[in-house]
């Protein structure tokens, strides 16, 4: 017997969650969500190379993961397989 209830099988490296808010921003807003995230690692990067520290590390980690999921939703909008 089939099951249509399962779960499909989350394979990537940024959280359900993060996708599904990302799914909510409009297309034009995605390169400006971006270019904010990109704009936020690198202050992140600049304050864990100062502090080393794990709250720092933290932080700097669920951005690159927003900034993969960005990325990831403009090129599942634009249809572009790379």
């Amino acid at each position: 017997m089939v099951n249509f209830f399962k779960k499909k099988v989350w394979d990537k490296p940024f959280s359900e969650k993060v996708a599904r808010r990302v799914r909510r921003i409009p297309t034009n807003d995605l390169m400006v969500w971006a270019d904010q995230t990109v704009y936020e690692i690198g202050k992140l990067i600049s304050i864990y190379e100062r502090h080393r520290t794990e709250v720092a590390l933290k932080e700097l980690l669920d951005a690159t993961e927003a900034l993969h999921a960005v990325v990831n939703e403009l090129n599942t909008r634009t249809n572009i397989n790379i």
